[in-house]
This record gives structure tokens, sequence and C-alpha cells, in this order.
């Protein structure tokens, strides 16, 4: 009988096994086939017979992309707002949670569960709204208006995460600083945030990328190609009176992710530090 039993026990986790495989080439193979489309020279890309380990490769497309591109402002103009967007998210979603959750005021739950609300309505839904005002006050082709734009729609997900990690703080820590004289500010600065740091990099991480990859609001508030950032700059590489650079797409789309696949790797152990945060309290 227990035979039996480790042995169906063995094909579930064989099923579990292949199941995730399946999974995980369902999500990697787009990735692959981009990555390699960018190495294949023109006459290996549009064939009958697809070539999915290619005998020959190039990098022409990545430089032609610098060369006869605005593909470096792009670039640029990406990881100015991402980073932008990143910093004033957590700093201020950051003092935003701890001041909700260290203090009682007459409508802090209403503002909590305010937050909660927000974060229930896609954000494509202001872009009309958003442009209207943004044609008012002169924002359009403006990087801190898209920067004001990306914090408004990622302040409420950053919050709502800091509101998380800072209830996990056992609240006699508040109090012992607070009979040793520690003020409002400092119990910010040099206890509560250092007790969340590890939390930190998940809000950052999901705010740059947030940023990084957005093109809704991107392509309504843009239009010159100085304020243009890399979601908008290679949608615009589809050619549709000629035949489309499907190469130097390709490079351009697998440099654009570049950035994201190395933070997500270098803050891995800080990631799930801070998913991890609040498993024990205390």
């Amino acid at each position: 009988m227990k035979s039996g039993f480790f042995k169906k026990r063995r094909l579930v986790s064989a099923g579990i096994f292949i199941g995730l495989c399946l999974c995980a080439f369902f999500f990697i193979f787009p990735i692959y086939w981009a990555v390699t489309m960018s190495f294949k020279f023109n006459e290996d890309i549009l064939t009958t017979v697809p070539v999915y380990v290619p005998s020959r490769v190039t990098v022409g497309h990545y430089i032609e992309i610098f060369r006869n591109s605005s593909f470096p402002r792009f670039l640029l103009n990406s990881t100015k707002v991402a980073s932008l967007t990143t910093l004033l998210c957590v700093l201020v979603a950051s003092m935003a949670g701890f001041g909700l959750t260290r203090f009682s005021f007459k409508g802090s739950k209403a503002v909590s569960l305010g937050i909660y609300v927000i974060r229930m309505i896609p954000g494509l839904l202001y872009t009309i709204p958003l442009y209207i005002i943004y044609l008012n006050l002169g924002l359009l082709d403006n990087h801190m208006g898209l920067i004001a734009a990306y914090c408004t729609f990622s302040l409420p997900m950053s919050i709502w995460l800091f509101l998380g990690f800072y209830e996990e703080i056992p609240r006699e820590i508040y109090e012992s600083a607070s009979i040793d004289g520690c003020s409002n500010y400092r119990m910010y600065w040099e206890i509560a945030l250092p007790l969340v740091l590890p939390s930190i990099s998940v809000v950052a991480i999901l705010c740059f990328i947030g940023a990084w990859n957005e093109f809704g609001l991107a392509l309504t508030l843009t239009f010159k190609d100085a304020f243009k950032t890399l979601p908008i700059a290679i949608n615009g590489m589809i050619q549709r009176d000629r035949d489309t650079p499907f190469g130097s797409i390709a490079a351009a789309g697998t440099l654009s992710m570049v950035p994201a696949i190395i933070l997500s790797l270098t803050m891995q152990k800080y990631i799930v530090k801070g998913f991890t945060a609040g498993a024990v309290k205390g």
C-alpha cells in the first residue's frame, strides 16, 4: 500500500514538474525568439521555415539603432523618467505609510480605504481628463509632467504595500523611542525606515518596471521625439508603408529588457526578504 502511495505521489510530482516546464516555456520562448531575432540577418528572419537556432549571427541591428535612429535619446528618457518616478514614489509612499500606521487621526481609515479603492480603478480611465488638464497647464511633451502622472498612478499601490510593511513593526519600538525623546521625523528616518529597508526594494522594482514599460500615458502625453520613451519609440519603428525592420525592433526590445532583468537579478535577495517581511511579527 505504501508503494502505491509513493508511486501516486511521484506521478503527481512529475505532472506538476511537466506543467511548470510548459508554463516556463510559454513565457520564456517569446523572449528567446526576440533575442535570437535581434542577432539574425534580415534574410534569416522572414523565412518559410522558421530558424529557431541561427547558424550565423550579426550585431548589425544593434549598430543600426544606435547610428541611424534616436534610440540613445529614448533610452536616456526612459531611464530618467523611471528613475525619478521610483525615487519620488518610494520617498512619498514610505512617509505616507508611516504616518497612516503611526498616527491615529480623524479620517485616517477613510484615507486608507480610499487607497484600496483607487487601486481598483484602471489608470487608463483617467487618460482623457489628464490630457485636458495637461493641455491647459502646458505640461504636454514634458518629462516632469510624465513623472507626475506615473507617480500619481503608482502611489496607491506603493502606499498600500508600505502599510503592510509598517504594520508588522511592534508598537513597543515606537513607544520606547518616544520615551527616549525621539522626534517623529527621527522615528521615521532612523527606526521605521531601516526596519522596512528590505521591503523598499519590492516597491522600487515595481515602480521602476511599471514606469519603464508604461505605454498608454506616454503615448497620450508625449508627441515630440525629444520626450518620447522606449515603448513609444519601439512602437514607432513599425513601418506601414514599407518593410518593417523586424531585426531592429527585436534589438531595441532586447535592450529595453536588460535594465529590468539586471535589476531583478541583483535585487532578488532583497525582493524575497521584502515579500517575507511580514511572515513573523515581533
